[in-house]
């Protein structure tokens, strides 16, 4: 049996007991709570959110404050834990909320909602963990030097639509149960991007203003992985592919056991793209 079967099989298991409603029914009190923190020295912000159920949505917004947020949540149920502290010139940033109690998928229901807004100002590394729900990450304007998302169960959205002026050295993508689609990751200007999907599908949309060479990591679990490519950008692919599983490569050509866009010898920005697929599809097409 494959890896990658031994690995849908576990998580179909995971998603049986999730959907038990082993929770205690308690009433929702829903309660709020807003907080922002102004500048000090910083001259770099992390932040790492963990946010367990729930939509969530982060953006840049052009204030007085590093950040501020605002939360609906389930008293009953949920407990937030905010801490933020100045290391040298280091902002960093730790939101949490997390169950007070085991619960099921049927706790989705719970209406917890967090809007994050985060400073343009600084250089950010920034690592979202969501579990059950849904979250959009709107990344544009925010000057990114590390991004990392490790998606649970649900949808997720992430859009880049103008430059990250400054180079973000990686980006790591790690997506759950639910459907993923990203736009404008050309724009977040990284070295490094390494996808790995589980169930469901992927469109990456790689627009943007490509201004270096990068690497490209995808692994795809069950399901399909689509990218979308700017014709500028000259594209190498190597890999292996699972016996389930095809590539669907247009305007490549084949040397050896590498596939190379039609455009690569000539292109000024490259990528190097290597593919690992399970049950599922790999496509590359043009923008």
């Amino acid at each position: 049996m494959s890896r990658h079967l031994l690995s849908l099989l576990s998580i179909l298991a995971l998603l049986g007991l999730a959907g038990c409603d082993i929770e205690e029914r308690l009433p929702a009190e829903v309660v709020s709570l807003s907080k922002s923190q102004p500048f000090g020295n910083e001259k770099s912000l992390e932040a790492e959110i963990r946010f367990d159920i729930g939509s969530l949505e982060v953006a840049g917004e052009k204030s007085a404050s590093i950040y501020s947020f605002d939360l609906d949540y389930d008293k009953s149920s949920y407990s937030p834990d905010v801490r933020y502290e100045e290391a040298g010139d280091v902002g960093r940033l730790h939101f949490r909320l997390e169950s007070q109690r085991k619960i099921g998928l049927r706790a989705y229901r719970r209406p917890n909602r967090l809007r994050l807004n985060l400073s343009p100002k600084l250089p950010l590394r920034l690592a979202v963990n969501t579990g059950v729900g849904d979250s959009r990450l709107s990344l544009t304007g925010l000057k990114i030097s590390d991004l990392q998302i490790d998606t649970g169960v649900g949808g997720s959205r992430l859009s880049t639509y103008e430059s990250n002026s400054i180079v973000c050295d990686r980006v790591r993508i790690k997506s759950g149960v639910g459907s993923l689609d990203a736009t404008g990751l050309g724009n977040l200007n990284f070295r490094e991007l390494e996808f790995e999907g589980g169930v469901g599908g992927a469109n990456l949309e790689f627009s943007g203003e490509w201004q270096q060479n990068a690497e490209i990591r995808i692994q795809v679990g069950v399901g399909g992985v689509s990218l979308r490519m700017p014709r500028v950008v000259g594209i190498k692919v190597e890999g292996h592919k699972n016996f389930l599983s095809g590539f669907h490569l247009d305007g490549f050509v084949k040397r050896d056991s590498t596939y190379f866009s039609e455009n690569y010898d000539a292109a000024r920005i490259r990528a190097s793209v290597h593919i690992v697929t399970g049950v599922g599809g790999f496509r590359i097409s043009w923008i």
